[in-house]
């Protein structure tokens, strides 16, 4: 390799190195709306620089808040974050792009145009716009692709294939699409296998004799072809003789899974990574243990070792990860997988040359541990809320089997509305959610239920007292003789006595007023038509009598100008035998007592007639 190649070489790692630093110091100034949601920061450059922001699906930040803020964090950037990118950081243009963790293209995306003393954007473009021309902008490829890595010219068997090939299909449930690790190669010892020459002894001592030198010549031969043999065969393996490339090679695989990796963790590249290293561990697998190297290849074995047991166990933490709604235990489940990868990759050491692609692997890890996080705090809150939804049903149930007044059924109706409303505060997409809405099926009846009977309730209580105040009100203008009023007043409330309706509480008490209302309607009505005759009577022609009326009689009393009309009138015509004044003041007086007769029998009450000095003069009873 000539140096031109070397500088190029170094070049294009310090580039990416600087953009790892600045993809952590922007992610950092990201940090407060992380704490919403999970987001993962890279940064590339061609022409310009290029920013993807990456997020879990199912839950999108804010972009514009989002991209407020890279913006700001760039025109505050600090001088060793910017000198690799944007030496002038005067009408340079960096471009912004917001994208769903495993899709390939990003659906917004914004241009900032840094300058002097101001910044101006482009509105934001969404995915789906030709001006974004995704899959076709080479600057956009620099983000969504990586350059292809060195070919490792292993053997791929069937089953490698085909977990490829699965791994392909899209991963759901909000989780970052991690690879499976295929099952490590472990490769067969050789095995030697001895040759020992049996022959039966026949004859004399001295024919064994004779045959033992060429047997003992044969063996030995034999013995130092297989031993010559083992000793090419130990020169032959890797790493015994000169310089170890197989472990260089390793080594070199090992750092070139992080770039393959980048600038995107999707399923294609960390499968390809992984595959980078699975034949980086195949290479040190056979450094023997009489090479020189082989401490440092078994060193880098348990590392490798390390690293693909973490991809393997973050395989099945994706796989229990894609149900949506799991219960609790299975999200812990997933957690717990997810904290031992962490755990796996932090082990790895700082020297290491994995150290980089656990670093980068971290980063979607503890992203996918948030989410399962968030999963069982959002589970955990639905099964609380279910349970008191459940709990105070059951108090709703009881209040609503005892109510009778109006108070209760309110009291009931308070309760039901409170186990509603926490139902539907559990959210959907958990396990209690499926749940909550069965038993909404149940609830919501029996609150319309407890509504409808504690209107009723109120509506009754209203008319009820409705009601008493008019009898109260009728009462009062019977005192005061004003039997009109008094009769309209008893009506009245009559009337809102039988509209109190039936089965509540109070029903029965307004039917009983009702009909005592009755009978005090059909009195203020006999009243106020006996008061009519009476009128007539003591007030036709002039004013006769005064009358006072009760539930038992009826007195009649003579005013003192009438009887001495009456008297005088009287006396005199029979002193002048004046007989046609004498028989007119006795058909007066007949008539008067044919209407109080009939007064008496239309009333059904008895008639007393009392002169001015209230003297009994006579009665009147019905029927007689």
């Amino acid at each position: 390799m000539n140096r031109r190649c070397e500088f190029f070489m170094t070049s294009a790692v310090q580039q990416q190195e600087s953009g790892k630093r600045l993809a952590r110091y922007l992610q950092e100034q990201l940090k407060p709306q992380a704490q919403i949601t999970p987001l993962q920061v890279q940064c590339a450059q061609k022409e310009t620089l290029m920013i993807l922001v990456q997020h879990p699906p199912g839950n999108a930040p804010d972009a514009q808040q989002i991209f407020h803020t890279l913006e700001m964090a760039l025109f505050s950037l600090p001088p060793e974050f910017a000198a690799p990118f944007l030496p002038s950081m005067n009408g340079d243009t960096v471009k912004l792009f917001l994208r769903v963790l495993g899709q390939q293209k990003p659906y917004i995306s914004h241009t900032v145009k840094l300058s002097r003393g101001a910044a101006t954007f482009r509105e934001a473009v969404p995915g789906a716009d030709a001006s974004l021309r995704l899959g076709v902008d080479d600057d956009l490829q620099t983000l969504i692709q990586v350059p292809d890595a060195p070919a490792v010219q292993t053997p791929t068997s069937s089953a490698q294939a085909s977990a490829a090939s699965n791994f392909e299909s899209a991963r759901e449930g909000g989780l970052v699409h991690l690879p499976a690790v295929s099952d490590l190669p472990a490769p067969a010892p050789a095995s030697l296998t001895g040759y020992t020459p049996q022959r039966a002894v026949k004859g004399t001592n001295e024919i064994a004799r004779s045959r033992v030198k060429p047997l003992l010549l044969a063996a030995g031969g034999i013995t130092a072809a297989l031993l010559l043999g083992l000793i090419g065969y130990g020169l032959t393996r890797p790493c015994v003789v000169g310089s170890c490339a197989a472990l260089d090679t390793a080594r070199s695989l090992s750092q070139q899974s992080v770039q393959t990796l980048q600038p995107d963790q999707s399923g294609v590249t960390a499968q390809q990574a992984i595959q980078q290293l699975t034949e980086a561990r195949r290479l040190v697998l056979e450094i023997p243990p009489w090479s020189g190297q082989y401490g440092d290849a078994q060193a880098l074995r348990e590392q490798l070792d390390q690293v693909l047991a973490a991809e393997a166990t973050a395989t099945s933490a994706s796989q229990k990860g894609q149900v949506v709604a799991q219960s609790v235990t299975d999200w812990q489940a997933a957690q717990s997988l997810w904290q031992t990868a962490i755990a796996q990759l932090q082990a790895v050491p700082q020297t290491s040359p994995l150290q980089a692609f656990a670093q980068e692997r971290l980063l979607a890890y503890r992203v996918n541990l948030a989410f399962v996080e968030q999963r069982i705090v959002a589970e955990q809150a639905a099964q609380k809320r279910l349970v008191a939804a459940q709990k105070t049903a059951g108090l709703a149930i009881a209040r609503q089997n005892v109510a009778q007044t109006l108070p209760d059924w309110q009291q009931a109706y308070a309760t039901w509305q409170v186990a509603v409303n926490t139902l539907t505060q559990i959210p959907n997409g958990t396990m209690a959610h499926t749940e909550a809405q069965q038993l909404l099926g149940n609830y919501k009846p029996k609150l319309t239920e407890a509504r409808d009977r504690a209107t009723k309730e109120q509506l009754a209580r209203k008319l009820y007292t409705q009601a008493t105040n008019l009898e109260k009100q009728a009462k009062a203008f019977q005192q005061r003789s004003q039997w009109s009023q008094a009769s309209a007043s008893w009506q009245n409330a009559l009337n809102l006595a039988k509209q109190v309706p039936e089965g509540t509480s109070i029903s029965s008490d307004a039917q009983t007023r009702a009909a005592t209302y009755a009978g005090f309607v059909q009195q203020a009505q006999t009243v106020v038509r006996i008061r009519g005759d009476l009128n007539s009577v003591c007030l036709g022609t002039g004013k006769i009598c005064d009358y006072t009326i009760t539930n038992e009689v009826i007195q009649v009393k003579f005013v003192p100008a009438y009887e001495r009309k009456v008297r005088t009138l009287g006396g005199i015509s029979q002193f002048s035998g004046d007989y046609d004044t004498m028989a007119q003041i006795n058909t007066h007086l007949a008539t008067l007592g044919r209407a109080l007769q009939a007064i008496s029998n239309n009333a059904g009450t008895p008639i007393q007639v009392y002169n001015s000095d209230n003297q009994l003069l006579g009665s009147f009873i019905p029927g007689g």
